[in-house]
């Protein structure tokens, strides 16, 4: 990935996870779980929660595929220790946010959403100061492009 738009996504992470408490992790993945970047408040092995989040969402993805639907939305796990949710962010990437106990599933997926919207934000003001590939690269482009037509 684009070392500027790797440096812009780290930097939005790190803010959402400064300003909203009950977040520990956000990890960007590819759909095939490798790791793209995240922000943490603890010792994590990133590389797992990227392929975990990948196979959950991929899990959605298949029961929404039986309903004759492309994809899902979002997963969400909900346990004692806290919230998971997954959620696509574009054609090729994922996002997953874990929280605390304290979390509401409502407030978690809204701020999951909420971050997808400004990293996507990011990635489309790139395009239009006109930095196209290879600044941008086609992971990305597809995201932008898939978000832009719907």
């Amino acid at each position: 990935m684009n070392k500027y738009i790797l440096k812009q996504f780290q930097s939005e992470l790190e803010e959402t996870l400064r300003s909203v408490d009950i977040i520990d992790h956000i990890v960007i993945s590819s759909l095939d779980g490798i790791a793209v970047t995240h922000a943490s408040r603890k010792t994590q092995a990133i590389d797992s929660i990227a392929a975990r989040s990948a196979s959950f969402l991929s899990l959605g993805d298949i029961w929404e595929d039986s309903s004759g639907n492309l994809s899902c939305d979002n997963v969400i796990m909900e346990s004692k220790t806290g919230t998971v949710v997954v959620i696509h962010m574009g054609s090729k990437l994922l996002l997953c946010m874990a929280t605390t106990s304290d979390a509401t599933t409502g407030l978690v997926l809204h701020q999951a959403k909420s971050c997808v919207d400004r990293l996507l934000q990011i990635t489309q003001s790139v395009i239009q100061l006109g930095k196209k590939p290879p600044l941008v690269d086609s992971i990305l482009h597809d995201n932008i492009a898939n978000v832009a037509n719907g």
